[in-house]
Protein backbone atom coordinates (compact mmCIF):
# COMPACT_ATOMS: atom_id res chain seq x y z
CA UNK A 1 0.00 0.00 0.00
CA UNK A 2 1.03 3.58 -0.68
CA UNK A 3 0.77 6.41 1.83
CA UNK A 4 0.01 9.53 -0.24
CA UNK A 5 0.24 12.91 1.48
CA UNK A 6 -0.95 16.16 -0.07
CA UNK A 7 0.11 19.14 2.05
CA UNK A 8 -1.81 22.31 1.23
CA UNK A 9 -1.96 25.73 2.82
CA UNK A 10 -5.32 25.02 4.47
CA UNK A 11 -5.54 21.23 4.72
CA UNK A 12 -3.35 18.15 4.65
CA UNK A 13 -4.98 15.23 2.85
CA UNK A 14 -3.66 11.78 3.74
CA UNK A 15 -4.66 8.84 1.59
CA UNK A 16 -3.99 5.11 1.65
CA UNK A 17 -3.90 3.75 -1.91
CA UNK A 18 -3.67 0.17 -3.10
CA UNK A 19 -3.37 -0.66 -6.82
CA UNK A 20 -4.84 2.69 -7.76
CA UNK A 21 -7.81 2.39 -5.40
CA UNK A 22 -8.06 4.91 -2.56
CA UNK A 23 -8.78 2.70 0.45
CA UNK A 24 -9.39 5.64 2.76
CA UNK A 25 -8.46 9.29 3.10
CA UNK A 26 -8.48 11.93 5.81
CA UNK A 27 -8.33 15.71 5.85
CA UNK A 28 -6.37 17.49 8.60
CA UNK A 29 -6.04 21.20 9.30
CA UNK A 30 -2.62 22.41 8.18
CA UNK A 31 -0.63 23.28 11.30
CA UNK A 32 2.89 24.67 11.26
CA UNK A 33 3.42 23.86 14.94
CA UNK A 34 2.83 20.11 14.91
CA UNK A 35 5.84 17.80 14.89
CA UNK A 36 6.61 14.63 12.96
CA UNK A 37 5.66 12.63 16.06
CA UNK A 38 2.26 14.33 16.34
CA UNK A 39 1.57 13.79 12.66
CA UNK A 40 2.41 10.12 13.07
CA UNK A 41 0.12 9.69 16.09
CA UNK A 42 -2.74 11.15 14.05
CA UNK A 43 -1.96 9.14 10.93
CA UNK A 44 -1.55 5.91 12.87
CA UNK A 45 -4.80 6.38 14.82
CA UNK A 46 -6.77 7.17 11.66
CA UNK A 47 -5.35 4.11 9.90
CA UNK A 48 -6.08 1.86 12.88
CA UNK A 49 -9.64 3.18 13.08
CA UNK A 50 -10.09 2.29 9.39
CA UNK A 51 -8.69 -1.20 9.95
CA UNK A 52 -5.48 -0.46 8.03
CA UNK A 53 -2.23 -1.90 9.34
CA UNK A 54 0.53 0.67 8.95
CA UNK A 55 3.12 -2.09 8.59
CA UNK A 56 1.50 -2.87 5.24
CA UNK A 57 2.49 0.58 3.93
CA UNK A 58 5.37 -0.10 1.55
CA UNK A 59 5.98 3.35 0.03
CA UNK A 60 5.32 7.02 0.77
CA UNK A 61 4.88 9.95 -1.63
CA UNK A 62 4.44 13.60 -0.70
CA UNK A 63 3.07 16.61 -2.56
CA UNK A 64 3.54 19.84 -0.65
CA UNK A 65 3.27 23.60 -1.04
CA UNK A 66 4.33 24.15 2.59
CA UNK A 67 8.11 23.53 2.77
CA UNK A 68 8.44 23.29 6.60
CA UNK A 69 5.79 20.56 6.71
CA UNK A 70 7.37 18.71 3.79
CA UNK A 71 10.33 17.98 6.02
CA UNK A 72 8.18 16.98 9.00
CA UNK A 73 6.25 14.39 6.98
CA UNK A 74 9.43 13.19 5.27
CA UNK A 75 11.06 12.63 8.66
CA UNK A 76 7.86 11.02 9.96
CA UNK A 77 7.97 8.43 7.16
CA UNK A 78 11.65 7.76 7.79
CA UNK A 79 11.31 7.42 11.56
CA UNK A 80 8.08 5.41 11.84
CA UNK A 81 7.84 3.57 8.53
CA UNK A 82 11.54 3.33 7.68
CA UNK A 83 10.73 4.67 4.20
CA UNK A 84 12.39 7.35 2.07
CA UNK A 85 9.41 9.32 0.87
CA UNK A 86 9.24 10.50 -2.74
CA UNK A 87 8.85 14.28 -2.88
CA UNK A 88 6.98 15.54 -5.96
CA UNK A 89 9.09 18.18 -7.72
CA UNK A 90 9.20 19.77 -11.14
CA UNK A 91 12.43 17.93 -12.05
CA UNK A 92 11.09 14.38 -11.62
CA UNK A 93 11.21 12.44 -14.93
CA UNK A 94 7.49 12.71 -15.59
CA UNK A 95 7.67 13.67 -19.28
CA UNK A 96 5.60 16.80 -18.83
CA UNK A 97 6.77 19.44 -21.29
CA UNK A 98 6.36 22.75 -19.46
CA UNK A 99 6.17 25.77 -21.77
CA UNK A 100 6.64 28.30 -18.96
CA UNK A 101 9.47 30.61 -17.93
CA UNK A 102 10.43 28.72 -14.77
CA UNK A 103 9.02 25.20 -14.25
CA UNK A 104 10.36 25.18 -10.68
CA UNK A 105 7.64 27.68 -9.75
CA UNK A 106 4.90 25.15 -10.50
CA UNK A 107 3.39 23.82 -7.27
CA UNK A 108 3.58 20.09 -6.54
CA UNK A 109 -0.20 19.83 -6.21
CA UNK A 110 -0.62 21.31 -9.68
CA UNK A 111 1.92 18.83 -11.07
CA UNK A 112 -0.14 16.00 -9.56
CA UNK A 113 -3.37 17.41 -10.98
CA UNK A 114 -1.90 17.81 -14.46
CA UNK A 115 -0.38 14.34 -14.42
CA UNK A 116 -3.64 12.70 -13.35
CA UNK A 117 -5.85 14.72 -15.70
CA UNK A 118 -3.70 14.04 -18.78
CA UNK A 119 -4.06 10.33 -18.14
CA UNK A 120 -7.79 10.33 -17.38
CA UNK A 121 -9.48 13.01 -19.50
CA UNK A 122 -9.41 13.99 -23.15
CA UNK A 123 -7.06 16.70 -24.39
CA UNK A 124 -6.85 19.67 -24.55
CA UNK A 125 -7.91 20.49 -21.02
CA UNK A 126 -8.21 23.06 -18.29
CA UNK A 127 -7.72 21.85 -14.72
CA UNK A 128 -9.30 24.04 -12.04
CA UNK A 129 -8.36 23.48 -8.39
CA UNK A 130 -10.63 25.27 -5.91
CA UNK A 131 -8.50 25.46 -2.79
CA UNK A 132 -6.85 28.22 -0.77
CA UNK A 133 -6.25 29.70 -4.21
CA UNK A 134 -8.25 28.87 -7.31
CA UNK A 135 -5.77 27.74 -9.94
CA UNK A 136 -6.20 27.17 -13.65
CA UNK A 137 -3.76 24.86 -15.47
CA UNK A 138 -3.90 24.55 -19.24
CA UNK A 139 -2.71 21.48 -21.15
CA UNK A 140 -2.80 21.41 -24.96
CA UNK A 141 -3.74 18.63 -27.36
CA UNK A 142 -0.16 17.31 -27.27
CA UNK A 143 -0.15 17.03 -23.48
CA UNK A 144 2.12 20.06 -23.04
CA UNK A 145 1.64 22.36 -20.08
CA UNK A 146 1.04 25.84 -21.49
CA UNK A 147 0.76 27.75 -18.21
CA UNK A 148 -2.03 28.90 -15.96
CA UNK A 149 -3.65 31.48 -13.74
CA UNK A 150 -4.16 31.98 -10.01
CA UNK A 151 -6.87 33.90 -8.23
CA UNK A 152 -7.92 34.05 -4.56
CA UNK A 153 -9.81 30.98 -3.42
CA UNK A 154 -13.50 31.33 -2.60
CA UNK A 155 -13.06 30.71 1.13
CA UNK A 156 -9.93 32.88 1.22
CA UNK A 157 -11.71 35.79 -0.45
CA UNK A 158 -14.80 35.52 1.76
CA UNK A 159 -12.73 35.26 4.95
CA UNK A 160 -10.63 38.31 4.04
CA UNK A 161 -13.74 40.30 3.14
CA UNK A 162 -15.32 39.68 6.55
CA UNK A 163 -12.01 40.35 8.32
CA UNK A 164 -11.54 43.71 6.60
CA UNK A 165 -15.14 44.94 6.89
CA UNK A 166 -16.15 45.53 10.51
CA UNK A 167 -19.92 45.34 9.97
CA UNK A 168 -20.01 42.27 7.72
CA UNK A 169 -20.92 39.02 9.55
CA UNK A 170 -19.46 35.59 9.04
CA UNK A 171 -21.54 33.52 6.65
CA UNK A 172 -21.92 30.01 5.27
CA UNK A 173 -20.85 29.42 1.66
CA UNK A 174 -24.07 28.56 -0.13
CA UNK A 175 -25.89 29.57 -3.30
CA UNK A 176 -28.89 31.86 -3.11
CA UNK A 177 -31.94 31.46 -5.35
CA UNK A 178 -31.44 35.01 -6.60
CA UNK A 179 -28.43 37.26 -7.02
CA UNK A 180 -30.55 40.03 -5.51
CA UNK A 181 -30.23 39.34 -1.79
CA UNK A 182 -32.77 40.56 0.76
CA UNK A 183 -30.42 40.75 3.76
CA UNK A 184 -26.69 41.06 4.43
CA UNK A 185 -26.07 37.30 4.60
CA UNK A 186 -27.80 36.79 1.25
CA UNK A 187 -25.88 39.75 -0.22
CA UNK A 188 -22.62 38.09 0.78
CA UNK A 189 -23.62 34.62 -0.38
CA UNK A 190 -24.91 35.88 -3.72
CA UNK A 191 -21.86 38.02 -4.39
CA UNK A 192 -19.26 35.48 -3.34
CA UNK A 193 -20.78 32.31 -4.79
CA UNK A 194 -22.38 33.54 -8.01
CA UNK A 195 -19.41 35.85 -8.48
CA UNK A 196 -17.05 32.88 -8.21
CA UNK A 197 -19.02 30.94 -10.83
CA UNK A 198 -18.90 33.86 -13.23
CA UNK A 199 -15.19 34.34 -12.58
CA UNK A 200 -14.50 30.70 -13.39
CA UNK A 201 -16.73 30.62 -16.47
CA UNK A 202 -15.27 33.93 -17.60
CA UNK A 203 -11.69 32.69 -17.21
CA UNK A 204 -12.49 29.51 -19.16
CA UNK A 205 -14.02 31.62 -21.93
CA UNK A 206 -10.88 33.77 -22.08
CA UNK A 207 -8.60 30.70 -22.13
CA UNK A 208 -10.59 29.18 -25.00
CA UNK A 209 -10.37 32.48 -26.87
CA UNK A 210 -6.59 32.72 -26.43
CA UNK A 211 -5.95 29.09 -27.40
CA UNK A 212 -8.49 29.07 -30.25
CA UNK A 213 -9.90 25.80 -28.93
CA UNK A 214 -13.49 25.12 -29.90
CA UNK A 215 -13.90 22.82 -26.92
CA UNK A 216 -11.82 21.13 -24.22
CA UNK A 217 -12.14 19.13 -21.02
CA UNK A 218 -12.63 21.36 -17.99
CA UNK A 219 -11.90 19.37 -14.84
CA UNK A 220 -12.61 20.79 -11.38
CA UNK A 221 -11.11 19.51 -8.14
CA UNK A 222 -10.84 20.74 -4.58
CA UNK A 223 -13.25 21.01 -1.68
CA UNK A 224 -15.81 23.27 -3.38
CA UNK A 225 -15.61 21.69 -6.84
CA UNK A 226 -18.92 19.79 -6.67
CA UNK A 227 -20.83 22.77 -5.34
CA UNK A 228 -19.48 25.19 -7.95
CA UNK A 229 -19.75 22.73 -10.84
CA UNK A 230 -23.52 22.40 -10.37
CA UNK A 231 -23.92 26.04 -11.36
CA UNK A 232 -21.08 26.40 -13.88
CA UNK A 233 -21.62 26.38 -17.63
CA UNK A 234 -18.02 25.46 -18.39
CA UNK A 235 -16.99 22.67 -15.98
CA UNK A 236 -17.36 19.28 -17.69
CA UNK A 237 -15.93 16.95 -15.02
CA UNK A 238 -15.52 16.93 -11.25
CA UNK A 239 -12.75 14.84 -9.70
CA UNK A 240 -12.44 15.57 -5.98
CA UNK A 241 -9.60 13.06 -5.61
CA UNK A 242 -7.56 14.24 -8.60
CA UNK A 243 -4.46 15.13 -6.55
CA UNK A 244 -4.38 11.77 -4.76
CA UNK A 245 -4.83 9.98 -8.10
CA UNK A 246 -1.95 12.06 -9.43
CA UNK A 247 0.26 10.99 -6.53
CA UNK A 248 -0.52 7.35 -7.27
CA UNK A 249 0.12 7.72 -11.01
CA UNK A 250 3.41 9.54 -10.40
CA UNK A 251 4.50 6.85 -7.98
CA UNK A 252 3.68 4.09 -10.50
CA UNK A 253 5.52 5.85 -13.30
CA UNK A 254 8.67 6.29 -11.19
CA UNK A 255 8.37 2.69 -10.02
CA UNK A 256 8.21 1.41 -13.62
CA UNK A 257 11.18 3.55 -14.60
CA UNK A 258 13.31 2.14 -11.81
CA UNK A 259 12.44 -1.51 -12.47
Amino acid sequence: MLLAIDIGNTNVVIGIISEGIIIDQWRLTTSHTRTRDEFWVTTNLLAMNAGIKTEEIKEVIISSVVPPLTNQFYLMAKKYLNKEAIIVRHDLPLEIECLVDNPSELGADRICNIFAARDSYSLPQIVIDLGTATTFDIVDEKGRYLGGSIMPGIETASFNLVEKAAKLPKFHLAFTDSVIGKNTIQHLQAGVMWGAVDQIDGMVKRILSETNWKKCSVIATGGLAKLIARHSNSISDVDSELTLHGLWKIFRKLQRQSS
